[in-house]
Order: structure tokens, then sequence, then C-alpha cells
């Protein structure tokens, strides 16, 4: 992809820069250096941004492809600042989900996308030393994993405990890559949850239930991120368990995120 709006991008971004080197530009050109589809309509994408992007594990960006120009669609960023500035989006297409789909069926390595600003507030929070409770639903798990691998980064070694659901085993899509984070960080215990699939050999159940099936958490650090449904009534069976509502940061997937 090249020339017509991506070329106005750039010369904006550079005569931004040329003018007022301390300020970040309105908007980034990222190339995709990989796409791994990993169902039918969830893909892992990574990219990297012509100029450094700034943000904070936990936040996400509006995208935009050449397919659809002027059109944006918000999705997480499903990792902490790396030193070589590419970033990892997961996207389900959704049915009619102009951006999603053409991210996931028509997206190639090579390709260029635009992002806009990192905006979100379910960002790591001082812990004091208490544990952390994760809870991530469908794509809800990439600002999840994001905040994990920046506790993991930081040098600090709290227990994590991530509670990670799906419908069915395949949409479990970042499963195994969860796994190996596990045995990186022996303080991270990953524990799968299928709600839709009777056959899984494995934890069954919906995410909020699962999660009071068998610990306490009144005394971690909550992260929470999935369908609008399931955020809400986690948020309300921690705060009913006794968690503080200061200590439960959250966020949810709607549309395309």
């Amino acid at each position: 992809m090249g020339g017509g709006p991506y070329t106005a991008a750039a010369n904006l971004m550079i005569d931004s820069a040329e003018s007022d080197a301390g300020v970040s530009p309105a908007w980034w050109l990222a190339e995709v250096v990989d796409h791994e589809r990993r169902t039918a309509d969830i893909a892992v994408l990574t990219l990297r941004p012509t100029q450094r992007l700034p943000y904070t594990a936990g936040q996400y960006v509006s995208v935009q492809t050449a397919r659809w120009p002027r059109v944006w669609r918000t999705f997480s960023i499903a990792n902490a600042p790396r030193e070589d500035n590419t970033i990892r989006l997961h996207v389900r297409g959704v049915p009619g989900g102009w951006v999603s789909t053409a991210l996931v069926r028509h997206t190639r390595i090579g390709d260029t996308l635009m992002l806009g600003p990192p905006i979100g507030t379910m960002i790591p929070h001082e812990s004091g030393g208490r544990d952390i409770l994760c809870v991530a639903g469908g794509t809800g798990l990439a600002p999840i994993k994001a905040i994990i691998d920046h506790v993991i980064t930081s040098g600090r070694r709290p227990n994590i405990h991530l509670l990670y659901g799906a419908r069915t085993a395949e949409e479990l899509y970042d499963l195994p890559d969860l796994i190996r984070m596990e045995s990186r960080f022996p303080w991270l215990r990953v524990l799968p949850v299928v709600s839709h699939q009777p056959s899984y050999d494995g934890m069954r159940g919906h995410l909020p239930e699962v999660m009071q099936r068998f610990h306490s958490w009144a005394e971690h650090e909550v992260y929470v991120c999935g369908p609008p449904a399931m955020v809400h009534e986690t948020v309300g069976r921690l705060q009913a368990s006794g968690v503080p509502l200061a200590r439960i940061h959250r966020d949810v997937v709607q549309g395309e995120r």
C-alpha cells in the first residue's frame, strides 16, 4: 500500500516532527510485520510504527485500513512497550465489521495501517505488594496480557492468576503463548475456562462463576476485560466478596474492539 492518504499522512507527520520534535503526531503509520490467523475469525497482528508510539500497557489505539479510508475502530495493544517499538493487536472479525474483517481476512505482511493516539485508563496500578487477579474473556485478553507483560518486565514478583475464558477450546486462541509466559514466570498461573463445549476436558463454566468458585480475591488487585455483560457480572461478584471498587480495573470489548 502506498500513496494517497498514507503519503499525505506521512508528510504531515514529518512536518509535525520538524516543527515540534517534542510533540507526538496525531496519527502513526505502521507496517504489518506479522499476521497470524489463529481461528477463522481471530487474527493476531504485529505492527511496527514508523515513529515511536508512546503508550502504557492496557491502552488501545484506533486503527484505519486502506480498504476503508476514514473508518476507525479501536483495538487494545496486547504487549507492554518493547525496545523494537512493535505492538500486537488481537482482532476478532465481527459480522458487518468493516475494519475488523479487513484486518483478519484481507490484511497481509507488508501492508500499512494508520494508528491513532493510544488511550484508555485500564493501566497497571501500584498494588502495594498485593497479588493480582486477571479475568479475560475472548479478545479482552489483549490489554490483560499487556498488563501481565508489564508486571513481568518490571521485575516485581506478585502471584498472578489469569482466568482466560472463551466459548470453545478453539477460541482460546492465545493459550500456547500464555503457557510459554507461565513457564518463564513461575508466579503466573493461567486457568483456561470454556463455557459452551461440554466435551472440553478442563475447567468449564462462565468466567464470573468460575472466578468465585475456588478462591477469595479480597486482598488482590484485579483487572477485568471482555464482553460488557461478563465484565459487569464479574465486577459485581468481586464487590460482593469484599474487593474495593478502587482495586478493580476494567474495560469492555464492544463492537470491533
